[in-house]
């Protein structure tokens, strides 16, 4: 009985997949395009201080798969020493989380009538029932 490797088992799938996807969207390409973008997550929107800034005093959502944790946006402050005021991609978010044990991590942040958006959030200050977490946004446009 002859051997078939992992390789040319995946190879094989992977270029059946490839032809039955192309032969698929020929005729029904906007009736597959439709139900994919309806049906598809929105998309996360780029940190932009605009974003946070009329929410400061507000809850936010922080989930990063394991947990979710209620932060309330403390304050939006400039990214010193270099950073321009008011700089819409130059900031930190410090949120502050009562009665929760927050670790470093990748969570994304979401509010009603806010877009989601991922940040890496770490905590700051000393441990205790409330935790301050911060969140550098130091990018271009």
């Amino acid at each position: 009985m002859p051997e078939v490797s992992r390789r040319a088992v995946m190879t094989s799938t992977l270029g059946g997949l490839g032809v039955a996807v192309a032969a698929a969207s020929l005729p029904a390409a906007p009736a597959i395009a439709g139900l994919l973008s309806a049906d598809a997550p929105a998309a996360e929107a780029q940190p932009l201080r605009s974003l946070f800034a009329p929410h400061v005093g507000r809850t936010f959502r922080a989930a990063d798969g394991d947990r979710v944790l209620t932060l309330t946006l403390d304050a939006v402050n400039d990214l010193a020493p270099d950073g321009a005021p008011g700089d819409d991609y130059r900031f930190v978010l410090l949120f502050s989380g009562r009665g929760s044990t927050a670790a470093d991590g990748i969570y994304t942040l979401s509010r009603s009538g806010v877009p989601a958006v991922s940040l890496f959030l770490n905590p700051v200050g000393p441990h205790g029932t409330t935790r301050t977490m911060q969140a550098v946004v130091n990018r271009t446009a």
